[in-house]
């Protein structure tokens, strides 16, 4: 069970620092492509400095693509949200 205090489930105060004022452009441009492509979910890691976009929708292998800059990350979405299949809405679902 997570550390109230830290979060962290080991108890320790290293995961408070992560909070607040570490790369905030970066996290922010992950946020701005993540409203942007609404089928994917966009992250940005403090440890690894990358960028990271899942895709949202069913397949048969998880669906995860990666780069050093949003701008890659970006390209790298707009060629393969194409040639993935989309989920068929069957008549009536909403």
């Amino acid at each position: 069970m997570p550390n109230l205090r830290t979060g962290c489930p080991c108890g320790h105060p290293h995961a408070r620092a992560f909070r607040g004022g570490h790369d905030p452009a970066q996290r922010e441009a992950a946020a701005c492509l993540d409203e942007a492509s609404p089928a994917w979910l966009v992250l940005y890691s403090l440890h690894r400095r990358q960028f990271y976009a899942i895709a949202g929708w069913p397949a048969p292998e998880p669906v995860i693509l990666w780069a050093r800059t949003v701008e890659d990350l970006a390209q790298q979405i707009r060629a393969m949200t194409p040639t993935v299949p989309r989920p068929r809405v069957l008549a009536g679902a909403r």
